[in-house]
């Protein structure tokens, strides 16, 4: 697999884009819900919208961590 300086490779670099990507939506959908929304039903929405998205990413996290990269990387490459 290649790496650049301090051992930081592609697969890390994908995955912490893709979070990054993945927490500014959940962050700006939460924000909004609770922001403007208007008496309790927005803010209750927004909790299962967190809880919900908390849970979709212990999931893929656990899913990412399954994944052999090496293999794939070599198969690109």
């Amino acid at each position: 697999m290649y790496m650049f300086a301090n051992g930081i490779t592609i697969s890390l670099i994908i995955f912490l884009a893709i979070l990054a990507i993945y927490l500014w939506y959940g962050f700006a959908i939460i924000y909004h819900l609770i922001r403007f929304g208007v008496g309790i039903k927005p803010k209750i929405l927004a909790l299962f919208f967190f809880l919900g998205s908390f849970v979709l990413f212990a999931i893929l996290l656990g899913l990412y961590r399954q994944i052999n990269w090496p293999e794939i990387f070599q198969n690109i490459f």
